[in-house]
């Protein structure tokens, strides 16, 4: 019997908290959140840099860990879009990895994928990656970007990355893409004056955003689903963020159906109508800090004319333990 069939269990519901918030007339979405070797979290998100003006920059968000908590601090511009190019428009979805690169005869120690467009309609988005010797920055961009394009400038291209480390040449990275559904594919980026790529593989029914981290038994996926959404407006948010794995002895490619559901973010656990845009919190190489827990991070919204203003970050506290004690 496939364990995917052997492991169906009940649901958990998760522990749901506020974290942080750019201010009046600015959103916070997109979370990119890494946790080092001291307990800090650096947290790389969207964000307007004009309120109320919608233009994506990249924000860090630096989390110090005390008595009573995280205590984040204000957060800082690492990113602006490009005054001209394929980013000119919006640079977007960071995601931060510690991954040693050379580079024009210097070393980095981390890399950032994130999306990036040149048209104000959402479309023709597009992958680039970013350096940067120390996780606080400054970063640069990489001269030869986008690094994974998209040639239609009538859809909405390729984005919305999520990177794991696989070993000291190599990385795995997933994106949504609407050529070909959810995708994934290993780059060989230890020097990027000899970029090589594998062959795209695909996650069939796997909807909405999608980000995965790995684990020593398992790889997770946090999603953004669209459940019953008729009267809400716009319908391109979700209002569902769930959480599902499979183990890592069966196929990565497993249909997106297929994948064992641990638990969610609904309207009624977050007391809001939309909460999409997950992510997990991870160790700096793309992997769960340990198999008890899992903190995903959202951002949850309200409708009406003020939807966009309210993006605030919020995480759910799965209890992993709780949920596997049912083996």
């Amino acid at each position: 019997m496939s364990q995917v069939m052997a492991f169906a269990q009940k649901t958990v519901s998760p522990e749901i908290n506020y974290e942080f918030s750019g201010g009046a007339g600015y959103y916070n979405y997109a979370p990119s959140v890494i946790q080092d070797e001291y307990g800090i979290r650096y947290a790389f998100v969207c964000q307007n840099l004009e309120p109320f003006k919608i233009v994506d920059y990249i924000y860090l968000y630096k989390g110090i860990p005390t008595s009573k908590g995280y205590v984040w601090q204000p957060g800082t511009r690492i990113m602006d879009p490009s005054s001209s190019g394929w980013d000119i428009n919006h640079v977007c979805d960071p995601d931060v990895r510690q991954f040693k690169t050379k580079y024009n005869g210097e070393t980095y120690n981390y890399i950032m994928t994130y999306l990036g467009t040149d048209q104000w309609d959402n479309f023709h988005n597009q992958i680039g990656l970013a350096l940067s010797k120390n996780i606080e920055g400054p970063w640069i961009k990489f001269d030869r970007n986008p690094i994974i394009g998209s040639a239609s400038k009538t859809t909405w291209g390729v984005g919305q990355s999520t990177s794991i480390v696989l070993n000291d040449s190599t990385i795995r990275i997933f994106y949504s893409n609407s050529a070909g559904g959810f995708t994934y594919r290993d780059g060989i980026l230890s020097d990027l004056n000899n970029i090589r790529w594998s062959e795209e593989k695909y996650i069939k029914n796997m909807p909405g955003n999608n980000y995965p981290a790995f684990s020593k038994k398992n790889v997770y996926m946090v999603s953004e689903r669209r459940e019953n959404m008729d009267k809400l407006i716009p319908t391109w948010v979700g209002n569902v963020a769930q959480l599902s794995y499979l183990p890592l002895s069966e196929d990565l490619s497993t249909d997106g159906s297929k994948w064992i559901k641990i638990g969610a973010v609904t309207p009624q656990g977050s007391g809001f109508p939309r909460n999409h845009n997950p992510g997990i919190l991870t160790d700096p190489k793309g992997y769960m800090l340990n198999d008890d827990e899992l903190i995903m991070y959202f951002t949850p919204a309200m409708t009406g004319e003020n939807w966009l203003w309210s993006y605030d970050l919020y995480s759910a506290k799965f209890d992993l333990k709780k949920y596997f004690a049912h083996e």
